[in-house]
Parts: C-alpha cells; sequence; structure tokens
C-alpha cells in the first residue's frame, strides 16, 4: 500500500545541536502588536517546540536537575525521561550533564548496592530500594524519606547509561572502571532481589506488587547491555556494549517468560496502566501485537478529557476520595506518551514496509494526541502535573511531561520525515 507523506511538516524537527543552551532558544513568543504574547495554542508548530523547550529550561538546575511539583526536590526518573527533550532537539551537552547527575546519586549510593547484594533475601521478604527516587536540589541526598524498591529506576537507569555509551556519549567519565563496577553491582543486585518474580513499588511508587512495566524496564536495560542486537536498528555503527561487564543470557530468558506471564496486564490486581507504555517507548519490549493491545487497553480505559489517568481507582490527586472512580487526576503527559508511542510504531512499521499497518495510521494517531496535550497546556505553553476536578493541580507543571512533549513532538516530525523508519 502506498502511503502519501505531507513533507512540509518535516521542517517541524528542530536542531539545536551545537549550541550552548541560550543560543539554542532565540525565539520570543509573537506578539499580537500591542505587545501582548500571542496564546500557545495560536503559534506555530516550531514556535510551540521553542517555547515549550523553554519553559523546560526554566525547570532545569545548574546541575543538570529538573524541579517539578510541590516537593522541591529533584526525581531520578523526572530527569531521565526529561532529558529526552534535550536529546531530540540535538543539546547534547544538557542531555549529558543531566545524566552525569543521576549517575553521581547512583555512585554515591553504590555501598549501598554493594551491601544490598551481600545480604540473601528470602523469598517473600521485601528488600529495601539501594538508590533513593528523589534527591535534595543541592545536596543531592536522598529525599521524602525510606528508599522502597524501584525497579522501574534502576531498569530506566541500565537502560538509558548503555543507550548513551552506544551512541557514543562519555557519560561515564571521569572513572570509567568504577562506573562499569556500579552497573555490575546493579545486575547483581536484581539478581539478589529476584527482580523477575518479585514485587516492586513501580513507577508511581505505590505497592508492592509485580509490575508488568517495571520488568519490561528492568528487561531492556539488560538487554541493552547484554548486546545480542535487539537495538542494533535504533544505532547502526553503535559502540559495542556485551563486553563491558557480563549480563547473563538466562536473565534476558527470565525477563521475557516474566512479562509475557503479567502481560497484557499492568499487575495481577491491574488490567491497565499508564506505565505500560514505557513497553512500547522507549523501552521496546514488546512485539507490534502486544503494543497495539496495550495502546488499545490505554485509550479505551484511561484517556480522558484533559490527559490520561494513571490506573482505574487511583487516590494521587483525586477529586473524590469518598468515590474514587471516576474521578481520578487525569496527567496531560499521557497525551505526549501516546504520541511517542503511536510514532515509534510508525517507524517500527514503516522498517517493514507498512506491510502489518501503514505508518500514516499511526502517525495521525501520534498527531491527534499532540493536538490533544496542547489544547490543555497552559497559555504559556506550560503542561500542568495534572488536572483534577477540571483544574490543574497545585504542583505547576511537569519537568516529566514538558521533556516528553518536546520529545514526542520531534518523533511526530521524525515520523512524517522519514517515512523508511531508518
Amino acid at each position: 500500500m502506498s502511503v502519501s507523506y505531507d513533507k512540509s511538516k518535516a521542517a517541524e524537527r528542530v536542531k539545536f545541536e551545537g549550541r550552548s543552551a541560550g543560543d539554542a532558544f532565540p525565539f520570543r513568543p509573537a506578539s499580537k502588536g500591542s505587545g501582548e504574547a500571542r496564546p500557545f495554542v495560536e503559534l506555530d508548530p516550531g514556535e510551540r517546540l521553542h517555547l515549550a523547550y523553554g519553559r523546560l529550561e526554566a525547570m532545569r538546575r545548574l546541575n543538570g536537575g529538573y524541579l517539578s511539583g510541590q516537593g522541591g526536590s529533584i526525581g531520578l526518573s523526572d530527569v531521565m525521561y526529561a532529558s529526552y527533550a534535550n536529546e531530540y532537539v540535538g543539546a547534547y551537552d544538557r542531555m549529558v550533564e543531566s545524566h552525569r547527575l543521576v549517575m553521581n546519586v547512583f555512585l554515591r549510593s553504590r555501598q549501598d548496592i554493594a551491601r544490598a547484594v551481600r545480604k540473601r533475601t528470602r523469598p517473600g521478604e521485601r528488600p529495601d530500594g539501594a538508590v533513593p527516587a528523589s534527591v535534595h536540589p543541592v545536596t543531592l541526598e536522598g529525599a521524602g524519606g525510606g528508599r522502597p524498591l524501584r525497579l522501574d529506576l534502576l531498569g530506566l537507569f541500565l537502560f538509558r547509561t548503555g543507550e548513551l555509551v552506544k551512541r557514543g556519549f562519555d557519560v561515564m567519565a571521569p572513572d570509567r572502571p568504577e562506573t562499569l563496577m556500579l552497573l555490575r553491582d546493579i545486575v547483581l543486585y536484581l539478581s539478589t532481589v529476584r527482580w523477575s518474580a518479585e514485587p516492586d513499588f513501580g513507577l508511581w511508587g505505590e505497592g508492592p506488587d509485580l509490575h508488568s512495566s517495571s520488568v519490561g524496564a528492568v528487561l531492556a536495560g539488560l538487554a541493552m547491555w547484554h548486546d545480542d542486537g535487539c537495538y542494533d536498528y535504533r544505532y547502526p555503527g553503535g559502540v559495542p556494549l556485551h563486553d563491558c561487564f557480563p549480563v547473563p543470557g538466562e536473565f534476558i530468558e527470565a525477563g521475557r517468560a516474566a512479562l509475557e506471564g503479567l502481560l497484557p496486564a499492568e499487575s495481577p490486581a491491574r488490567p491497565c496502566d499508564l506505565a505500560q507504555l514505557s513497553l512500547i517507548w522507549p523501552y521496546a519490549v514488546v512485539n507490534d501485537s502486544e503494543a497495539r493491545g496495550i495502546l488499545e487497553r490505554v485509550e479505551r480505559g484511561l484517556v480522558r478529557k484533559r490527559g490520561v489517568i494513571r490506573y482505574h481507582g487511583d487516590m494521587y490527586g483525586n477529586s473524590d476520595e469518598s468515590s474514587p472512580g471516576g474521578n481520578e487526576a487525569e496527567w496531560p503527559l499521557g497525551f505526549a506518551w501516546l504520541s511517542a508511542a503511536y510514532s515509534e510504531m510508525a517507524l517500527r512499521a514503516a522498517r517493514l514496509g507498512g506491510v502489518a499497518s501503514p505508518p500514516v495510521e499511526y502517525i495521525e494517531k501520534a498527531e491527534t494526541y499532540i493536538e490533544r496535550l496542547e489544547s490543555v497546556m497552559t497559555a504559556d505553553g506550560r503542561v500542568p502535573e495534572l488536572y483534577s476536578g477540571g483544574q490543574a493541580g497545585p504542583g505547576g507543571a511537569s519537568a516529566w511531561g514538558q521533556g516528553l512533549y518536546v520529545a514526542a513532538r520531534q518523533m511526530l516530525a521524525l515520523a512524517r520525515e522519514r517515512p523508511d523508519g531508518l
């Protein structure tokens, strides 16, 4: 089936490569003529991208972290997801700086990880997490009290570190041997806590329970370093990783079996969850049929007017805790994540020649969710953390959501620009 593409829209993809943050963001919103800035939805796509990226930069700390929400702490997952924006606009120095901050936190936790490796964990025993999920914006000490086990965080860190190293970025400086020992210890720690069979607190920090999104995150991280070719299509000619430290093939097999045993559900008690979109993007650990099933269930069950609820009965930000069903908080970042997932599907289908499903169908879906997100962003280009009872929550803008919007818009332009998916 032949598919036509609007080539004029390919120009929406913007690159700031080779520039400093200040030089990379020369845009200021055009005025209406009276000095008043035009609302976000009235800007052209390129202007929207520049403005949204500028709002993300405003949340950036000098150390490369991002502040968002009411707590004033830096969430490590937030930083890694938000930094995808820098990758997709070509601001690579900012991307590397942010990942090195996360690396620094993990290196500070290395002794805790090593102690946890030596400690025998019996079946049914719930180990503490060895790495804080969020840190103080200045001291980088753990924030929030306690360290619940977050397998998704460990998987994302392994995956993102491997992804950047494979592309040739020096995120392991200044001490490569110590960093490799850290990564090896994380793999041993995952084995100790029986990551493919034991519960954790997942992306939302709730539980413990088995989570397909957590299993998928670890599987992706281990597969990246096992380096058996499953990600070669993304990084042709990339730096080989398999000889950095050993990742047993049995770990990959156990992870795939565990993931297949949990899907299509997120957990035994939760049939569908926004976090499962990570299995499509960035991890790509599900096949096309499984990916389409996840998208269908999220769209059918979780999409709302102003965003995507995390799961049915979610109490966080719920507008009526006495009757939580139907009053869950709506997360605008869910629209960005759906758009990114559909762009990933479009690129995947294009690489296969569009036999299973024409890329244009996925591209149209990706466009729809970008438009839906832009319709609920603030007039000055910010992505609210959530909507509760029809009103934007008190947490303000979300760095995670802001970064995902920039990345998703760039991914959409890439899918239009390169229908071959290469």
